[in-house]
């Protein structure tokens, strides 16, 4: 009986289990190996934001120019619609919420702008501040007496550039596109 105990404590010493130390030590390699992981987690949902953003910003530039080229010849105080994108860039500066569009206005122009101003607002597009622009400039390309006249221009060109830029102005889209 004396043997069968001193073979027991004599196993008991031999046995090999995890101290505390080793214990810590293994709960903080998972620990940092958590953080890792969750790191990459936080960044792949920023960057499927910044995505998701970017589509928006594209189907907002891509509807304004169908928009433009739709109503291109419509006319209003014997200007035509493109005419009067040419004499006035339209732009949206401010970072606030738009109700969405009504209209109210008189000419067919005016309505068309204020439905960009609530497509480009704050109900569509992410917005940080007023630095955050969203503007459309039309330029008109022609033999001469034209926003940009060259010798080399022989028909009357119409050419649209929409810019969005979003996130403190870090993000930028820009789209150019022929009107007529």
């Amino acid at each position: 009986m004396v043997s069968g105990i001193a073979d027991k404590s004599r196993k008991r010493l031999s046995e090999k289990g995890i101290t505390l130390l080793e214990g810590l030590v293994s709960t903080a390699i998972i620990g940092i190996g958590f953080i890792a992981v969750f790191q990459m987690v936080q960044y792949s949902v920023r960057s499927i934001d910044v995505s998701g953003e970017r589509t928006k910003a594209n189907y907002i530039a891509g509807t304004i120019a169908e928009d433009i080229y739709a109503f291109k010849n419509q006319e209003a105080s014997n200007k035509t619609f493109v005419d009067s994108l040419k004499d006035t860039e339209w732009k949206s500066d401010k970072c606030e919420a738009k109700s969405a569009h009504k209209f109210t206005d008189s000419t067919a122009d005016g309505n068309i702008r204020k439905k960009w101003s609530s497509r480009v607002s704050k109900n569509y597009l992410k917005c940080v501040d007023d630095t955050d622009k969203k503007n459309l400039q039309v330029i008109q390309l022609c033999h001469s007496g034209c926003t940009k006249s060259k010798n080399l221009y022989f028909d009357k060109m119409y050419i649209g550039r929409m810019e969005i830029n979003m996130q403190k102005a870090t993000k930028k889209k820009y789209l150019y596109f022929q009107i007529k």
